[in-house]
């Protein structure tokens, strides 16, 4: 009996044993069922992510920029440039694509920001690169853009086409051994701004007026142009007319009078609506009769003070006066007034002399300060401290007269005319990106042009830019830093010390 139960208890563990064994088996079976659909379906997800990101990459930047210098950030300028094309853009590179995607810095930082244009254009912009040794005839198709040479790179609409070379892209410096070196990478502005001059309706022109002892050295203020797509070239006024297609002319720092037959020129000229930049230097040993007598037909007399600034200056240097801005719709609606300012450097002080003829229409831009004072050019020698004798400020240093005229029709033609100071628009002061300068003068000339679409973008500089501080800021420093701080430290260490000693 005992047997027969034993058995039959076998039986049933047995029974039982091979139930569990089941159960076992179809739960390995079912979860690995889940494991292998799992594996699949996160396969596929891989797979779809992977093709997603490399259309979005494609078609927009998905590259994260960890230069400390934020060297290929686009700004939103140029996004707004590529996001408005209206028709195709060519880029093409003469080179291999390894050359700018393997080389050094100098060519593989372009190629990053040439890439973000391409995604960023979403199939408006293509760039290719071209090997111009092995293949002669492209380089035949642009003998019209002058000398080509390995690495340049071609900007080119069905309109017009532009070539830029790769060492303009970048804002160089000289030392005093001759040794050039890059401070700033430029590629933004030089590539946007040839996208703009491509696509442009009409190029507009400057010519600088010559044959007066002018300023000749205007290589910032030439690359500005350049860059706001203008064609830039001279005229001897005394030889020739001023062409009727030249939208702006500068009269750069003269130190000879114009001729009376001069004046006419420029009266006929201005009469058809045209613009022009003028700047004028203390260093005039001839007196400019003419010329001065035709300034205050337009409302300005330049006088013969110098200005200079107490406070409201680069520290320690009372000559590079910090100005202030006069809100002027139109030209300072984008610029950064709060946390950027611009520099004049011996300004001479602008009169309104209320003489202008017709209907003439005189605006302040710049002044300086309360705290500001002249000195008669004459008397710099013996110093530039502020004396008794000088003049008090505030001084006008750069005005604009506009003049309107009208024809039988009501048709309105305008001329402006943007008269500045010499020291505002020297290549130092207009190539150092931690003044307002050049983005002011850029906004100035959009205006007087009526053209909107020229851009200014700051250079991405390779080192940290220079501090510039207020000569009334050094003052605060000064006895916050030197004097209050310290004395206060020596006050708590008298208080301390007194306190413990009757403990």
């Amino acid at each position: 009996m005992k047997n027969r139960n034993d058995n039959l208890n076998e039986g049933i563990l047995d029974i039982e044993l091979a139930a569990e064994q089941e159960e076992i088996k179809s739960r390995k079976f079912k979860y690995g069922t889940l494991a292998t659909i799992f594996t699949i379906v996160f396969i596929i997800a891989v797979i779809l992510v992977n093709v997603l990101v490399g259309y979005l990459t494609d078609r927009y930047v998905l590259e994260i920029d960890m230069t400390s210098e934020r060297l290929f950030e686009i700004s939103e300028d140029t996004m707004e440039v590529l996001d408005d094309l209206a028709e195709p853009i060519t880029v093409t590179v003469l080179a291999e694509e390894t050359t700018y995607r393997d080389s050094t810095e100098l060519l593989s930082n372009i190629y990053e920001i040439l890439q973000r244009y391409e995604a960023l254009a979403a199939g408006k912009l293509t760039v290719r690169y071209i090997n111009p040794t092995v293949n002669p005839k492209i380089v035949e198709q642009y003998n019209t853009l002058g000398d080509l040479a390995s690495n340049d790179i071609i900007i080119e609409s069905a309109r017009r086409t532009k070539k830029l070379s790769p060492t303009t892209m970048y804002n160089a410096k000289t030392s005093d051994d001759g040794t050039t070196y890059y401070v700033g990478l430029r590629a933004e502005q030089k590539l946007t701004s040839a996208i703009l001059y491509c696509t442009a309706e009409t190029v507009s022109k400057a010519a600088y007026i010559r044959g007066h002892n002018e300023d000749y050295y205007m290589d910032e203020l030439d690359a500005m142009l350049t860059t706001s797509n203008y064609e830039v070239s001279s005229i001897i006024l005394a030889r020739e007319d001023i062409p009727e297609d030249v939208n702006l002319i500068i009269i750069s720092s003269p130190t000879v009078d114009f001729s009376l037959e001069e004046i006419d020129k420029l009266d006929e000229y201005f009469s058809n609506g045209g613009d022009a930049i003028i700047s004028m230097t203390p260093n005039t040993a001839e007196e400019l009769t003419n010329l001065n007598l035709y300034f205050e037909e337009w409302g300005i007399r330049y006088t013969d003070q110098l200005v200079f600034d107490s406070a409201q200056s680069l520290s320690g240097y009372p000559m590079y006066v910090v100005p202030n801005i006069a809100t002027v719709e139109g030209i300072t609606d984008n610029l950064n007034l709060r946390n950027q300012f611009a520099l004049v450097v011996g300004g001479r002080a602008i009169e309104l002399t209320n003489t202008q003829t017709g209907s003439d229409y005189v605006t302040v831009l710049m002044s300086s300060s309360a705290t500001s004072y002249a000195k008669n050019a004459n008397d710099i020698t013996y110093g530039y401290d502020q004396a008794d004798t000088d003049a008090v400020g505030p001084f006008n240093l750069a005005v604009m007269t506009e003049r309107y005229a009208y024809d039988k029709n009501l048709n309105t033609t305008r001329s402006s005319l943007l008269f500045v100071n010499a020291g505002m628009i020297t290549d130092s002061v207009l190539s150092a990106s931690n003044f307002l300068n050049a983005s002011y003068l850029t906004s100035a000339l959009n205006f007087i042009n009526d053209y909107s679409d020229a851009v200014i973008i700051p250079d991405k500089n390779f080192v940290s830019t220079t501090l510039n501080i207020l000569t009334w800021q050094v003052m605060v420093v000064f006895w916050v830093v030197v004097v209050a701080l310290p004395l206060a430290i020596l006050a708590i260490g008298v208080i301390v010390w007194a306190r413990r000693r009757h403990l």
